[in-house]
């Protein structure tokens, strides 16, 4: 057997695809067009992985942004309507009316919900036709007419939509880490692309939700190319686990302090883009004070929300500085190569990243748990089940974090379960 013979066995050698008489020396010319799985990546409806995706509750929008003048959305590869009635109901609508086709965009909302601007069709917040003024008696047979809507809900400064199938809407979640507010206390929402960078990032979604469970980028993305851009004390070789949950995978860093006590850092994804990563200047101990989601706006843009909870006399999280002091709004085109952060090395990944070329090694078990568990849950939702993290129980309790910065005696089991600022 050759030695081309027996690359071809092993799987090393040219492919088919390849050009005859390639010599596999490692350059870059010949080598096969590289391909993203459509499982982990695609949004749309009657996608597998957007089904998946539907059977949750995503955030569409700040509160704010829901105001008597209708306001564009697009999640989920879908275009829709923002509004809010003049009783104070968020509504969420297909822009295109049903009636001849011109869009809500343009529409005036009234007390009982958006009329179109064309023929002066009213649609409620739940998408049924109240009035149609050029029909006889405004509307004999308006109640067989509905325009495409979707329910949404109010949670602490957001809009959250569910955007499946009628029969199959789980109970909206709520989160321990927001319960029980505090006189002193408030929630805001951050909307900056993870620890800097602007809201929305132009490439999918799934590459920026896997890298909270790649906790090894920190001491070179955050500390040996861009400078130390958290707590030094992240500079610290940890010992690093993932573990796998029903709801999702966590990871946990222990860090041996000079005062004998252990860092015990824990960053959490739950299925499907719900990500909690403890801030990394520490200024927060114990249980973390917020979470985000990643949200797919279609297969190559993604939004990231974030909810805190702090006291009132407390900035909600410092954006981390590079060169001269300055943060990722401040830097010029050569700042961003100098002091590239996760918003670079994300977006630098491509629209969508190409999987197929990837080559993942021991630091990335995490990354890969992560992709496995979603795959599965994919193939769930195909065969007719329920994913994970879904409940049908109006008295479910809220979902409880595990997500924190605990600071333990060596070999301690027990965590702090309320969040602490620390002055730094």
């Amino acid at each position: 057997m050759t030695e081309t013979q027996a690359r071809a066995a092993a799987g090393t050698g040219p492919t088919s695809s390849e050009p005859a008489g390639r010599i596999d020396d490692g350059r870059a010319y010949g080598r096969p067009a590289g391909q993203w799985n459509p499982n982990l990546v695609e949004t749309a409806a009657g996608t597998p992985a957007g089904e998946l995706l539907r059977r949750y509750w995503h955030p569409v929008a700040l509160s704010a942004e829901a105001t008597s003048l209708p306001r564009n959305v697009r999640i989920l590869g879908e275009d829709l309507v923002l509004f809010r009635d003049g009783r104070g109901r968020p509504g969420l609508v297909e822009p295109r009316c049903c009636h001849r086709g011109t869009t809500l965009y343009f529409g005036r909302v009234e007390d009982d919900g958006i009329r179109c601007p064309y023929h002066g069709w009213l649609f409620a917040v739940d998408g049924t036709c109240l009035d149609q003024p050029c029909e006889p008696d405004r509307g004999r047979n308006r109640a067989s007419y509905r325009q495409p809507w979707y329910p949404v809900r109010e949670y602490n400064g957001l809009i959250f939509a569910y955007m499946g199938p009628a029969d199959r809407q789980p109970t909206f979640p709520r989160y321990d880490i927001f319960e029980g507010l505090r006189d002193d206390e408030e929630i805001v929402i951050i909307d900056h692309f993870a620890f800097g960078g602007p809201a929305e990032a132009p490439c999918n979604w799934f590459q920026t939700h896997e890298n909270a469970m790649d906790p090894y980028h920190v001491f070179i993305l955050h500390n040996a190319i861009s400078g130390h851009q958290f707590d030094p004390k992240l500079e610290i070789w940890p010992r690093v686990d993932w573990q796998r949950h029903g709801w999702g995978v966590t990871a946990s860093q222990d860090r041996d302090l000079p005062d004998g006590t252990v860092l015990h850092r824990v960053t959490e994804i739950r299925v499907p883009t719900i990500r909690a990563i403890p801030t990394p200047t520490l200024t927060v101990l114990g249980k973390t004070n917020n979470m985000s989601w990643a949200v797919p706006i279609d297969d190559t843009r993604t939004k990231v929300l974030a909810m805190v909870r702090k006291p009132k006399d407390r900035i909600a999280q410092g954006l981390p500085v590079y060169a001269d002091g300055k943060n990722w709004f401040e830097l010029d085109e050569e700042g961003h190569q100098r002091y590239p952060g996760d918003y670079e090395t994300q977006v630098g990944q491509g629209p969508i990243t190409l999987h197929s070329t990837e080559q993942l090694a021991s630091s990335d078990r995490g990354v890969s748990m992560v992709r496995r568990q979603f795959l599965e849950q994919v193939q769930v939702v195909a065969d007719g089940g329920d994913p994970v993290g879904v409940s049908f129980d109006p008295d479910e309790a809220p979902v409880s974090l595990r997500a924190g910065n605990y600071v333990v005696a060596p070999g301690a089991q027990t965590l702090a379960t309320e969040y602490t600022f620390v002055d730094q």
